[in-house]
């Protein structure tokens, strides 16, 4: 008896090998395509920084020791964001990657601080109720019916 599940159809199997590499190459231009958008935006992020900490320092013309200081670090600061617009994302992927390696713990102590602080905005950031005790409204003003 012949085995007909193990027949290939006309352009059934084809087909299928054709459509996965389009849709595979589809896809990771896609997602290069935005990650380098992303790459755009914090590097115009990073650029901003540097231009609010420039105009942060404009402040202390009296005090020029002050002024440098922070015109030194904006210069720093624009010369990151430089740096991140000139290089690809597999070679910023890459120097993180090498930075970690060299000081784990230093990386590991900047992830805490990081997930620290994010925990502490958003906790920041939700809806606390008023202590009825500091509340202005009096407790009654919607009185409950009786059922």
């Amino acid at each position: 008896m012949d085995d007909v599940a193990q027949e290939i159809g006309p352009g059934s199997a084809h087909s299928d090998a054709d459509q996965q590499p389009d849709l595979a190459s589809t896809v990771r231009s896609q997602a290069a395509s935005y990650v380098t958008k992303r790459k755009e935006d914090v590097a115009k992020a990073v650029s901003d920084v540097a231009d609010a900490i420039r105009n942060s320092g404009a402040g202390f013309e009296g005090a020029p020791h002050v002024k440098a200081f922070f015109d030194s670090a904006a210069e720093g600061v624009e010369g990151l964001s430089a740096d991140i617009n000139r290089r690809t994302v597999s070679e910023l992927y890459d120097e993180v990657e090498a930075a970690v390696r060299r000081r784990p713990a230093v990386a590991f102590a900047a992830a805490a601080l990081t997930g620290f602080a994010l925990f502490r905005f958003f906790k920041a950031s939700e809806i606390r109720p008023i202590p009825r005790s500091r509340a202005v409204v009096p407790a009654d003003v919607f009185p409950t019916p009786d059922l």
